[in-house]
């Protein structure tokens, strides 16, 4: 019998994706005790499955069939469809590995074995498809933070997204308080909002300039923009 050809296996002969490694569609990562699984999917959504849960505890939100997961060697995790990146996650820390532990914690470690990066966080710059989310029963929760973590923006259990200095001093919010679960994403039309569980907008504003990403910057500013040109101010 012929073997199955490598698109149509699932890899999962390691919890580690190291330096300049990948995973092509339908090839994972798997924690050591089979629990946890980090796939490629058909569609180009990356996946992170807890064997019995249904929902996915993390994804990446993209959705381009044969793209592929990097691990770059400086240290980010990128999706690349082609020749384009769409998609980047991490901080800035050269050859470092994306590692799938027992726990299910999803996290770049640096070359001293720190964790840079974990699946409950978004550095710097939400791209159009990665997603915040508020606390829920699986733990899905994921908060954005400056590089240098002064500033975050973050969903509270009641669906308020609020940004933050310091973890405690309110610079601005959704005001949006009845809608535990929430969640918080910027479209590739620049359309950023929030939704509740069942997928209703609570609150967005929209740029109406496709390829605009959420940026926080370690000054505090909060804003949108469009390649160099910076669409929305919040703070």
């Amino acid at each position: 019998m012929e073997s199955a050809p490598a698109e149509a296996r699932t890899v999962a002969v390691s919890d580690t994706l190291l330096p300049g490694q990948k995973l092509m569609t339908l090839q994972s990562i798997k924690s050591a005790s089979g629990v946890f699984t980090l796939t490629m999917q058909r569609n180009g959504n990356v996946t992170l499955l807890q064997r019995g849960v249904a929902q996915a505890l993390w994804m990446s939100g993209t959705y381009r069939p044969g793209s592929v997961l990097v691990m770059a060697a400086d240290g980010t995790m990128r999706i690349i469809y082609g020749r384009t990146q769409i998609w980047s996650m991490g901080a800035a820390s050269p050859q470092a590995k994306l590692v799938l532990p027992n726990t299910g914690l999803l996290a770049i470690y640096n070359t001293r074995g720190k964790a840079v990066w974990n699946r409950h966080m978004v550095i710097g710059t939400l791209m159009a498809g990665a997603m915040l989310r508020a606390p829920d029963a699986l733990g899905r929760d994921v908060t954005m933070y400056s590089l240098n973590h002064v500033y975050t923006l973050k969903l509270l259990t009641n669906g308020n997204m609020v940004f933050l200095r310091n973890g405690t001093t309110v610079l601005w919010s959704t005001g949006k308080t009845q809608w535990p679960e929430s969640s918080a994403w910027i479209d590739v039309n620049g359309l950023f909002g929030t939704y509740s569980r069942d997928g209703d907008g609570t609150w967005d504003f929209h740029t109406h300039r496709p390829g605009t990403v959420v940026q926080i910057r370690n000054d505090g500013h909060f804003l949108l923009i469009n390649g160099r040109t910076i669409v929305k101010t919040f703070v």
